[in-house]
């Protein structure tokens, strides 16, 4: 009972303006059990008044009675369930709110280590759970725990025998139903197992493009094969917990007014009224279809009342890693300038340290290319610049101050992105490219859209800029997906662009029209650019050689060629493969 009033206390944190719902529900609900039992002392009423002593005149204000206590306690029902789905209803939103809300202030690091399928289980289906919890359990609560209560009140007022024997059948049923019912520890695992494999089915269907390209067949995709064998074993392990308990809970609670009929034939050679005695046999036979069904709702209302605390739990651990990688940002609206400077800055993905004591400036207007093998720390080094990473040490200043103390808003105003693998939205061109600036006028989106050489594009399709995008099968080209992107960055004319060079994922007709989109984007910014093909650096103002979380070598193009060091060595190697040709 405690625990119940922790999990509805943190539910209506989320919901403080309609709690009296919750109220409301239960006491309807209560009236609505009281309504029920009534009308079953009215139906024991009317079967004295038929067999006992017979005045039928009673024994049909006796059956209106039942029928109007019948009908008033479906309304009763109706009414509370009214209120607590309301209340559910509006208390599943706002948790995704709040979910959404959280991630959006988020830092990447918290995606980095939780998978996609992971976080949509846990805000979107665990906010479903949580509805049920109150549109469901609040009433089935109040009903679980009058029920029994009215439910012996009642026998023992017709017969304290017949309540004895209740009483007994209840004890050997709840027995019954804690064997099925798994310890906290198992049913904590067995959730856990339901929402790894939800989370890996989820990577996998995503995936699924990559696994037909090259052929890789489900035994291949370890996580979801090993994330449903051990939920498999969960679900198997529970079900043989469950079949025999659940058995003899069945027989139990369908069998156990039989034990009413020798005991009646008992009584009555003891001399009690044969007739009494075959009224209390009718109404606990007719009763019992009764306690049957409500220790059954009863069952599995303590289920489901445990899954609402675990479902609330994750919610709770969720929230908790958001809150706990959440990005600090100051008041700053404005910069000084547009100078980046890292100095001292650490920055580890879990435990593996990428950059250590890392110190660099980038100065406005210029345009620098990172280069470096894979894993080397380029990508991080963009990353951090974002400010969507917090750094272990040290910091990172835009402008001589702090990257932390300027607004979200500032930092998303004045750096802009270009992906290797850009993302478009399932609406128009138009709007796409909108996203950059959603206060740009039609004329400035056009000719965002034209400085991205874009117009190609557009051409293409009947409906131009208003052709929505994975439509009527109308799908683009990686190149022409990148080009709208850079659309989007011209748009939003940040002043800082940082950019994952999209021509080394380009096809071929759409190199050329690349690199004029990236002339236009780069002109007049502070531009950093992780490099991919080496032809397109030669005239960049700065290459920095990044290796094993440092720069070790930094200038032009013809200084760095001078110096024959590593990025020399990777200009031959460059060359030498772009010569090679099949023989």
């Amino acid at each position: 009972m405690k625990s119940m009033r922790s999990l509805y206390k943190k539910l209506f944190h989320y919901v403080p303006d309609k709690r009296i719902l919750a109220y409301f529900s239960m006491a309807l609900s209560a009236a609505a059990v009281c309504s029920y039992m009534g009308a079953y002392w009215f139906l024991w009423r009317f079967i004295v008044s038929i067999l006992v002593i017979p005045v039928y005149e009673k024994a049909m204000y006796d059956a209106i009675i039942v029928v109007i206590l019948m009908i008033l306690r479906g309304i009763l029902n109706i009414a509370s369930a009214t209120c607590s789905h309301y209340l559910g209803f509006r208390l599943e939103t706002n948790l995704r709110k709040n979910g959404l809300h959280k991630l959006l202030d988020a830092s990447s690091s918290f995606f980095d280590h939780n998978s996609s399928g992971e976080i949509r289980k846990i805000i979107d289906d665990n906010a479903a759970e949580t509805h049920k919890t109150v549109a469901h359990l609040i009433p089935d609560n109040v009903t679980a725990v009058m029920t029994p209560v009215l439910m012996f009140v009642l026998m023992f007022a017709i017969d304290y025998r017949l309540g004895i024997l209740l009483i007994l059948t209840t004890v050997i049923g709840v027995l019954q139903y804690r064997k099925m019912s798994g310890g906290t520890e198992f049913l904590s695992g067995y959730s856990a197992a339901l929402q790894k494999m939800s989370a890996a089915t989820v990577e996998y269907v995503r995936g699924m493009q990559i696994i037909k390209i090259f052929g890789v067949t489900v035994q291949y995709y370890k996580t979801l094969i090993n994330s449903i064998k051990e939920y498999k074993q969960y679900v198997y392990q529970y079900s043989l917990s469950c079949k025999n308990p659940y058995v003899g809970f069945q027989v139990l609670f369908n069998v156990f007014y039989a034990f009413a009929v020798p005991a009646a034939v008992v009584f009555i050679s003891y001399g009690e009224p044969a007739m009494l005695i075959l009224a209390k046999i009718v109404f606990f036979a007719v009763f019992s279809g009764a306690v049957f069904t409500s220790f059954t709702s009863i069952m599995f209302t303590g289920q489901d009342n445990f899954g609402a605390q675990n479902t609330l739990n994750q919610l709770d651990e969720l929230t908790t890693s958001m809150d706990q990688a959440k990005l600090p940002h100051g008041n700053e609206e404005t910069f000084q300038d547009f100078n980046v400077e890292f100095r001292h800055v650490d920055f580890k993905y879990d435990d593996n340290f990428v950059l250590k004591d890392f110190s660099l400036t980038l100065h406005q207007n210029k345009t620098y290319a990172l280069i470096g093998s894979s894993g080397g720390g380029k990508s991080t080094i963009a990353k951090l610049i974002s400010g969507f990473y917090p750094v272990d040490g040290g910091e990172i200043l835009i402008g001589g101050k702090n990257i932390q103390s300027y607004s979200e808003k500032a930092l998303i105003q004045n750096i802009a992105f270009v992906f290797q693998r850009s993302q478009l939205l399932k609406t128009s061109i138009y709007e796409n490219v909108r996203i950059g600036n959603p206060q740009a006028t039609r004329q400035q989106i056009m000719d965002a859209l034209d400085a991205a050489n874009c117009t190609s594009i557009l051409d293409k399709f009947p409906q131009r800029e208003m052709t929505v995008i994975g439509a009527k099968g109308v799908y683009l080209s990686g190149g022409e997906v990148q080009r709208i992107a850079i659309a989007r960055a011209i748009l939003k004319n940040a002043n800082i662009v940082i950019m994952d060079e999209a021509s080394a994922a380009a096809d071929p007709e759409n190199e050329y029209e690349l690199q004029q989109a990236f002339q236009k984007l780069m002109r007049g910014k502070t531009v950093i650019m992780i490099a991919h093909r080496l032809s397109s650096i030669q005239n960049v103002d700065q290459i920095l050689f990044v290796q094993n979380g440092k720069v070790v070598e930094q200038g032009t193009h013809n200084e760095l060629m001078a110096c024959n060091g590593r990025y020399k060595d990777f200009q031959d190697v460059y060359c030498k493969a772009n010569q090679w040709r099949l023989a």
